[in-house]
């Protein structure tokens, strides 16, 4: 069941300790030798020990629930492929990404690609999905660069090439890069849920990254 995977899935990135997001410093001299991005990665609370196993989650029926028959069947989502932001002209490809060889989520490599982590939920499906792309790259501004200017009530349309889902921002946090809530933005959800991710603030040149994340959040508008 889907959300049996995402506890594991949750579960193993809080233990490696590890949460890549796609943030690259500009700096004149990493300009001027026109090396691609590469992703950063930040150490994370562990929350595998906040998953209680006995629990039921989202959607899992105990022997009180409804019969089988009176059950609704639950929305699949899509599989990703165009990303479309109107308020700040965002118009990207989305590639599915999974777990890089380190155990951090893998972003891409160049500024105007989008990640949809494909081992997580999809888009339209109960849950948190999750998108990531970079908010700057060795060139100068990226495709998430202006992610923090959006504000509630924005539209984010997300399409699959025969359907467009609209998803209706709800809030927008900043975390400082090690504290970001793993089981809130990645883990089960009742509702449809999708979650934009880049960095933001300051960058610190003594952990090679920048200060915060910044997430926004954003839920399926009702049709």
């Amino acid at each position: 069941m889907r959300h049996k995977n995402n506890r594991k899935l949750i579960g193993l990135l809080g233990s490696l300790l590890i949460f890549s997001t796609a943030c690259t410093p500009i700096t004149q001299n990493e300009a001027d030798t026109n090396l691609p991005p590469e992703p950063v990665k930040a150490p994370v609370e562990e929350i595998a020990s906040q998953v209680d196993e006995n629990a039921n989650e989202p959607g899992e029926e105990n022997q009180t629930g409804p019969k089988k028959s009176e059950m609704v069947t639950a929305p699949q989502g899509i599989i990703p492929t165009r990303l479309t932001i109107p308020a700040i002209n965002v118009d990207a490809n989305i590639n599915p990404y999974g777990l890089d060889e380190s155990g951090a989520m893998a972003v891409p490599e160049d500024g105007e690609t989008v990640a949809w982590f494909e081992p997580g939920t999809k888009p339209g499906a109960k849950g948190n999905a999750v998108l990531a792309a970079h908010v700057d790259d060795y060139t100068g501004p990226a495709i998430f660069f202006y992610l923090k200017d959006l504000e509630i009530g924005d539209e984010v349309l997300v399409a699959d090439g025969d359907q467009t889902l609209t998803f209706v921002v709800t809030g927008k946090e900043a975390y400082p890069y090690n504290e970001a809530p793993i089981r809130t933005i990645f883990g089960p959800s009742n509702n449809q849920q999708l979650n934009l991710i880049t960095c933001t603030g300051l960058y610190d040149r003594k952990t090679n990254n920048h200060q915060e994340r910044l997430v926004i959040y954003t839920e399926l508008k009702e049709t």
